[in-house]
């Protein structure tokens, strides 16, 4: 699932939140990629720490 098929729901949980209207948009993206699984930083990936750092057993 991809965040946007999560912006509805993020939108409805946002906008009970006492957040300023510059970060209104910026707060519900983050949001609905926290619910579709996605990472906010692509430097904390996992998956990019895989392919850098190869574990050596």
């Amino acid at each position: 699932m991809t965040y946007e098929n999560c912006i509805i729901e993020a939108l409805a949980i946002v906008s009970a939140w006492d957040i300023p209207l510059e970060d209104f948009a910026d707060v519900v993206i983050d949001h609905a990629k926290l619910i579709a699984g996605e990472s906010l930083d692509p430097m904390t990936d996992p998956t990019d720490l895989m392919t850098d750092y190869p574990l050596h057993f």
